[in-house]
């Protein structure tokens, strides 16, 4: 579990993150930045400084110092003109660079992390919604925490000289803290913000993929759903902007009483300067430097609320991409003893009081199952939906880790076996599979990266799957673009997407375990009969060599009757084991299950 963190601690934290980013990014650039942003700053402030010189050397007829004013002022107006110039080129390159290793990071995050929490947890997917809708944020956030720095370079120095002509306008530096403050709290407002609209958001994204993707077309006008939608996403929507706008009022109401604090200051600053040089203490250089300085100061402070929001929205959306990776490398560091995966299993699984809650549910998804799958055993796994079936698969190849209890493969614990290795040395086709818009070949040839290229393997697949005359029913065969959004793209049905994600599961030739989780859904009964008596005479060829465990997961009782052991659940438990005959013999669920089934045939 990740340790809590105070907000201000976490900024840091996010800060030091990003400035990392944008060294590695690009390190020359942003020691290029740096030193430019500071130069800038120095150059506006002295502007004012020469301004003054220049006004008390004109009455005093002071020719040194009203050519030395002159240079310094057209010396800081080039200056600075430049410097803008270089250092806005600097971070647009710098933006580019920092965006784009960034995303580049979070597709390794994502990727990377064995388990499914990350997709699976809404606090989770709400942190993926937000740095998906707010992406750009990650190339702004370097140059907002740059451009801070030098604002704060500016206020530092702009009153340094508001002192030179008296002590007491240090207190127009101090009238600003308000406004600064605020900011923070302005940040904090948006970050709520973003919480409270990513799930609405969420489901606009939803309703519009509904009324345009292609896959909902027909449903959508068959059934008319199109006013449904339409009006559905008209409500959410409108939900989604009116938090939007509540935020944004309240947050414009706390920016300008802020700034209203600031102007009162102001004002009685000038009226104080011009004061005392009514009185003769103060030369209207002095005026003119509190007038240009004060101004200066009143938008730097502004500027510096903005980019203080900025930033601090920035750092927020960037906090989420920190959080991810923590629980990212969490995940990947939770085998710490990295145990190796055995080349051959000799004993089998054993699941010790396994249990399994999700996440955001208060209900366990499993409870308590002991179970031992033997090794080189043909298993099914069968109940009603929601009885926790594939729940049981995604733990059993590493996808969730136990709640509670342990899995063990030929004794070592699962959770300290390399993620990485088991992987190597498991496979599945699911019901729910992938649509890899891939070319034919890649398609299938994925199941085992290291094969990936050899045709050989990848029609062996195709005939384990009974899918081998696939190739030749498609224009360009295994070179065949898969997805109809390609050019020259092709249009597969649903039968033909099933049957390269079983093809897909068949390429690993010695798997320690194989999952079929309802793969052939789209099948008709006969054939899923005959692909899964195919699949039992495969399996016999595999467990001789690796002593592997397949794993059929079926709603059709006439095909999983084949198996050597079938296990049945029910609401998350254990409810019986044993082979067809053993179940049907003791008239339990799994008996009226199968006469239920068998009565719908007949």
């Amino acid at each position: 579990m990740i340790m809590a963190e105070s907000l201000p601690g976490k900024r840091l934290t996010t800060a030091a993150t990003m400035l990392r980013f944008a060294w590695a990014a690009d390190p020359k650039r942003s020691l290029l930045a740096l030193v430019l942003f500071t130069l800038q700053a120095l150059a506006s402030t002295t502007f004012a400084w020469w301004l003054k010189v220049l006004l008390d050397a004109v009455p005093a007829a002071d020719l040194t110092n009203l050519f030395l004013a002159t240079g310094g002022l057209a010396l800081s107006l080039a200056g600075n003109t430049v410097l803008s110039h270089g250092s806005n080129q600097v971070l647009l390159a710098l933006r580019e660079r920092t965006h784009a290793l960034v995303e580049r990071r979070m597709v390794e995050i994502v990727g990377h992390t064995p388990t499914l929490d990350i997709h699976e947890t809404p606090a989770y997917l709400t942190h993926l919604e937000v740095l998906e809708r707010e992406t750009w944020r990650f190339g702004e956030t370097v140059p907002s925490l740059v451009n801070l720095f030098a604002t704060g370079i500016r206020i530092v120095t702009t009153t340094a000289l508001l002192v030179t002509v008296s002590p007491a306008l240090l207190l127009l530096a101090v009238l600003g803290l308000p406004t600064l403050l605020l900011s923070s709290k302005i940040s904090r407002l948006y970050h709520l913000g973003n919480d409270r609209t990513a799930e609405i958001y969420r489901r606009t994204a939803v309703l519009y993929d509904l009324a345009t993707k292609s896959e909902c077309a027909k449903e959508t006008r068959l059934l008319r759903l199109g006013p449904v939608l339409v009006r559905r996403f008209h409500v959410e929507y409108r939900k989604l902007i009116g938090v939007s706008r509540r935020v944004a009022v309240h947050a414009e109401a706390l920016g300008l009483a802020g700034r209203m604090i600031f102007l009162l200051g102001y004002f009685c600053s000038l009226l104080l300067v011009v004061h005392w040089f009514a009185t003769g203490r103060a030369s209207i250089g002095d005026v003119a430097l509190t007038a240009v300085l004060a101004g200066q100061i009143l938008s730097l402070l502004a500027s510096s609320a903005e980019l203080l929001q900025f930033a601090w929205r920035n750092l927020a959306t960037a906090g989420r991409y920190v959080e991810l990776e923590g629980i990212s490398r969490q995940a990947r560091s939770r085998s710490t003893a990295a145990a190796v995966t055995p080349a051959r299993l000799r004993d089998g699984i054993r699941l010790d009081q396994v249990s399994y809650r999700y996440p955001h549910s208060t209900r366990p998804a499993l409870r308590g199952i002991d179970l031992r799958l033997p090794a080189g055993s043909t298993v099914a796994v069968v109940g009603d939906n929601g009885a926790g079936k594939t729940t049981l698969v995604k733990l059993l190849t590493g996808l969730y880790l136990p709640t509670d209890g342990k899995i063990s493969i030929d004794g070592v614990d699962l959770a300290t076996l390399d993620p990485e290795s088991w992987r190597r040395r498991t496979s599945a086709g699911f019901q729910d599979h992938a649509r890899f818009e891939l070319p034919l070949r890649e398609a299938i040839g994925i199941g085992d990266l290291d094969a990936i290229e050899d045709e050989a393997a990848v029609r062996t697949a195709l005939q384990r799957a009974g899918s081998a005359d696939l190739p030749a029913a498609l224009p360009a065969g295994l070179q065949t673009q898969l997805g109809p959004s390609w050019t020259d793209g092709v249009d597969l049905s649903g039968g033909q997407w099933q049957k390269i994600a079983i093809s897909r599961a068949m390429m690993r030739t010695a798997p320690l375990l194989l999952v079929l989780d309802e793969p052939t859904a789209a099948l008709d009964a006969d054939t899923e009969h005959r692909l899964f008596r195919q699949w039992a005479t495969a399996s016999e060829r595999i467990k001789d060599t690796s002593g592997a465990i397949t794993i059929l997961v079926s709603h059709r009782f006439s095909t999983v009757r084949m198996a050597d052991l079938i296990i049945v659940l029910d609401h998350g438990e254990l409810i019986e084991t044993g082979d067809h005959d053993e179940l049907m013999a003791r008239g339990g669920l799994y008996a009226d299950l199968f006469e239920l089934q068998a009565r719908s045939y007949r």
